[in-house]
């Protein structure tokens, strides 16, 4: 399985916008072969972190999703968070 985390820190005054919307998200990844699941995590922090975790069954599949017009759509509208990091894992225990 892989684990792709994407993080940033939100103002105080953008965190509640930025979770609204990851809450009132397309879902159109949902249908992507391959995708296991969705969180998205906010820290307890003035200035939160949020941290979009997707686990994939593998990167095949992860692939064929960051390919994808969809994606294109989904990280357009992130782009403004120039702080932005990205991380792939694969889970090797559990």
């Amino acid at each position: 399985m892989i684990v792709a985390i994407s993080r940033f820190r939100a103002s105080p005054e953008e965190a509640d916008g930025w979770v609204h919307r990851l809450q009132e998200r397309s879902r159109r990844v949902d249908g992507y072969k391959g995708f296991l699941g969705l969180e998205v995590l906010r820290s307890f922090e003035r200035s939160p972190e949020i941290l979009l975790v997707t686990r994939w069954r593998d990167r095949d599949a992860m692939k064929a999703y960051f390919q994808s017009e969809d994606f294109q759509r989904a990280k357009g509208a992130s782009a403004s968070q120039e702080d932005a990091t990205f991380a792939l894992y694969e889970v090797v225990a559990t």
